[in-house]
């Protein structure tokens, strides 16, 4: 059998509650308590039949956390200069190596990719790596764009800057 006292202030007045826990039969059946006895309060008992009692005697909830979850970086990047800027894609991969990525290669992009994409553009070869993509795209910044490119390298993100 457990014991619990509660201490109910009000006004600068006090109130104390005697109650046992876990003894249904002497919750039940216990009588009106005399002047200056403890009283037998079942809400005091019970804290989930007081919401107030039940709020002080257990810790608040911890805030919900409304920030986004951190992108997964682990799908290494190759980076490919689409531009007549010499050390485009390495300067590039440098900030994003310092963001977190996996920079995996840089190069130049084909005259196929140059003409295929007139707007920076990360390619992802899966549907299962677009929420990298999409992460990825937010980390260059500058409008860059998201396309499903089957023929982009297995398992990995190509950026063509432009």
């Amino acid at each position: 059998m457990v014991i619990a006292l509660v201490v109910v202030a009000a006004g600068g007045a006090g109130y104390a509650a005697w109650s046992t826990v876990g003894d249904p039969a002497a919750s039940a059946s216990a009588a009106p308590a005399a002047a200056g006895e403890p009283a037998t309060d079942p809400a005091a008992a019970d804290p989930a039949a007081d919401p107030a009692a039940s709020a002080a005697a257990s810790p608040a909830d911890p805030p919900s956390s409304s920030a986004p979850a951190a992108p997964d970086r682990s799908a290494p990047v190759v980076v490919l200069n689409g531009t007549r800027t010499t050390g485009l894609a390495a300067e590039e991969a440098s900030e994003l190596g310092a963001s977190g990525w996996e920079v995996a290669s840089t190069g130049n992009a084909t005259a196929a990719q140059r003409s295929a994409h007139t707007t920076t553009t990360v390619l992802h070869p899966t549907a299962e790596l677009e929420g990298a993509a999409k992460a990825l795209a937010a980390d260059i910044g500058a409008g860059a764009q998201v396309a499903l490119d089957p023929d982009a390298q297995a398992g990995s993100l190509t950026v063509v800057l432009r």
